[in-house]
């Protein structure tokens, strides 16, 4: 099979497409052929070997890669038929642990890939291969943060931070789209800001020309906010803490803008807060998921689309953190 592979951790320049051995599916697993993969943070991490992602020599060559959607090719005893369409989960762990698809085992820059039987979910052909694979790692958690620990009621608030990464975008349409709240999305730019409303977001604060603590006192009225969906760790932590309402929880999915915070635990009691943090989600989740974007409730923001072979090309572009939405890799 064609696959893009790393032979060592480094830049962009690290990725080579070539042929690999089909790879060989174990008890329990699926052979997927894949038709499109999506690129996440972790794949960047794991392809310079950092925040706990070096692999040790033995494990190169390595395919990266978790979110793909395609078609199952080799079911195994697994119950599931060749040819079904499916879309995977690349979330690998029991709850305890943080391993995934494409870091802890060959991943989905492939034209095959082979997943554990219970992490694969079908997809009709309402919805792309495209579309399915840029479900998983993004509305996992946004959906995990809303509506599984932040229990948000329709008459509550959100403050969607960092609104144009793949966690923003599927936090605005979690939710506007299935929990009707108000949501106040932060980006960078005109053009992102343009685009969060076009999902749905009711306000959005350009952080790079506006005071986000006024904007946000502006625009609830001194109350704050009930939710806040942070998906970037350090960089907006101790200023949307701080405009948490009364009973107001904060979610924590990602630490791409650093690790360490100061809490204020003045504000964590007089308020009543709540601070969490949630690691993707369960297959089951996941199946509700594909099933609220087959019927047009959800549709994941895509901004790219790059064929396999040039997989450095969309790394870079993720590097360059320009993108609204999804970069795809497409395996013809």
């Amino acid at each position: 099979m064609k696959a893009t592979i790393i032979q060592r951790h480094g830049d962009p320049s690290v990725l080579t497409f070539m042929e690999m051995p089909d790879p060989v599916p174990q008890v329990g697993d699926v052979l997927v052929r894949v038709r499109a993969a999506a690129l996440n943070r972790l794949d960047l991490y794991t392809r310079a070997g950092i925040r706990g992602t070096r692999l040790t020599a033995d494990r190169f060559p390595h395919i990266l890669g978790g979110d793909c959607a395609g078609d199952i090719v080799d079911a195994g005893a697994s119950g599931w038929r060749a040819g079904q369409r499916v879309v995977v989960n690349p979330y690998l762990g029991d709850g305890t642990s943080l391993a995934m698809l494409g870091t802890n085992r060959p991943g989905s820059y492939a034209e095959l890939v082979a997943v554990p039987a219970a992490n694969v979910v079908p997809v009709s052909d309402s919805l792309s291969y495209e579309q399915a694979a840029a479900l998983p790692t993004v509305f996992l958690p946004a959906h995990a943060i809303v509506v599984r620990e932040g229990r948000m009621s329709s008459s509550e608030t959100a403050l969607v931070l960092s609104a144009s990464s793949g966690v923003g975008t599927a936090a605005i349409q979690v939710v506007k789209r299935l929990v009707g709240a108000k949501c106040i999305a932060v980006t960078s730019t005109p053009a992102k800001a343009d685009a969060a409303l076009a999902l749905g977001a009711d306000h959005v604060i350009n952080y790079a020309a506006e005071d986000m603590t006024q904007r946000v006192k502006e625009i609830t009225k001194g109350r704050g906010v009930d939710l806040v969906i942070d998906p970037s760790g350090a960089q907006f932590f101790e200023t949307a803490y701080a405009l948490l309402a009364p009973h107001g929880r904060y979610g924590v999915c990602g630490v791409t803008a650093g690790y360490e915070v100061t809490l204020h635990l003045g504000l964590l009691f007089a308020k009543r807060l709540s601070l969490f943090g949630v690691f993707m989600g369960s297959t089951p989740e996941l199946r509700d998921i594909v099933g609220a974007a087959e019927r047009g409730l959800i549709r994941p923001a895509i901004h790219a689309r790059h064929p396999l072979r040039d997989a450095r090309l969309a790394h870079e572009a993720m590097e360059r953190a320009e993108h609204f939405g999804k970069i795809i890799l497409t395996v013809d």
